[in-house]
């Protein structure tokens, strides 16, 4: 299967995407929709994307990255920087702004491995869902909200027996609707720390947490998760089943999915390694796994691989076409975003990994070049 695309964007980075910085991707901010490399930032305008300065206004201008902008453009917009521009920047301290007017200005510093996520309140205000992010979770993460003088009610993390909090929290995805769901390893078993989701309904403070099915006979432990929530009857959890540390033995692909009443096991490729999961505004799941084409000694060596998953439940791997033709397999997909009706996805060539491309099925009169 072929999806046609076209080259909205392409420049060099200080750093190799091999994987991408964290400081290199897509943002939402209601209708309003910013590509970020580094410290530059373009806005989708019409049919082009376009530089815009004025995003970093307020930004420091050295030593930091934004890792994540969310809420709504431009009555209630934030953005969380880190102190360093390496990929692996979730580990140093940072701070969190606002924007205000005609630039970001600083409310508050962010601790270690902290990590802020957006959590929709369902009455239009927003606030956050804080995790504390060490060795691959996060162990108390904590709801608040973000507007001054907000009221309502305040979503709390169930608790274990010993008092702490019983996910290990490993991701979270929320709607507008106010509906939150998070994603973690329940503590409750000792021996084998089960996957699970809390979900909140608007306006409740306490939520149901549920045991996700499990595969028979699988591997002990659920890595390289991804959640991705469309809408309260319609939310996706993938990863894999492998045995740590060492992962020699079996990996087991797996796909889960929420039908707002229940959790169900989904039928899913093999060989998936590290899904990221997406799904779109008609309900179609896309699956994208960046993998080792082998396991040698390095250099390594990446591939990745597109999947797309009908409402009928039929998997079809997924080349994208460009005006000048199919995109060949040298080239590495890293992300693919969802903004309204359009996909947009960013990747790199083996041959060059400083150098990031960004694709979209969006009509673009003309593609952008970054500058450096």
């Amino acid at each position: 299967m072929e999806l046609t695309v076209s080259l909205a964007a392409e420049g060099q980075l200080a750093e190799p995407g091999c994987p991408c910085p964290a400081s290199v991707g897509f943002h939402s901010l209601g209708r309003k929709l910013i590509f970020q490399a580094e410290r530059r930032y373009a806005e989708l305008d019409g049919r082009r994307l376009v530089l815009r300065p004025e995003l970093s206004r307020g930004l420091p201008t050295k030593g930091s990255t934004a890792m994540t902008f969310f809420g709504d453009w431009p009555a209630s917009a934030w953005a969380q920087l880190r102190e360093d521009d390496s990929w692996d920047s979730g580990r140093t301290q940072g701070a969190l702004f606002r924007w205000d007017k005609d630039r970001w200005r600083r409310v508050k510093a962010t601790a270690t491995y902290e990590q802020y996520g957006p959590w929709y309140r369902g009455d239009g205000s927003i606030g956050a869902i804080v995790h504390t992010f060490d060795g691959g979770y996060s162990d108390e993460s904590v709801i608040t909200p973000l507007e001054p003088g907000s009221r309502g009610v305040v979503p709390k993390l169930a608790r274990g027996a010993e008092g702490g909090q019983r996910l290990h929290v490993l991701a979270s995805a929320t709607l507008a609707s106010g509906h939150l769901f998070v994603l973690g390893l329940d503590r409750k078993t000792l021996q084998q720390h089960t996957p699970a989701v809390e979900r909140f309904d608007p306006g409740e403070g306490t939520g149901t947490l549920e045991a996700l099915p499990l595969l028979p006979q699988s591997p002990p432990r659920l890595e390289w998760h991804s959640l991705a929530a469309r809408s309260p009857a319609d939310v996706y959890v993938a990863g894999v089943f492998s045995d740590p540390p060492e992962h020699f033995g079996p990996i087991v692909s797996y796909l889960v999915h929420w039908n707002g009443a229940t959790w169900s096991l989904m039928d899913v490729p093999q060989g998936i390694w590290a899904p990221d999961v997406t799904v779109a505004e008609d309900g179609t799941l896309w699956m994208l796994n960046d993998t080792w084409k082998e396991n040698p000694e390095p250099p390594r060596t990446f591939t990745s691989q597109l999947l797309r998953r009908t409402s009928s439940g039929e998997w079809a791997q997924v080349r994208l076409r460009a005006p000048s033709g199919v995109i060949t397999p040298d080239v590495i997909l890293s992300r693919v975003f969802i903004h309204g009706s359009a996909m947009w996805f960013m990747g790199f060539t083996e041959a060059q990994r400083d150098r990031v491309l960004v694709w979209t099925t969006a009509p673009i009169d003309a593609t952008l070049t970054l500058p450096p």
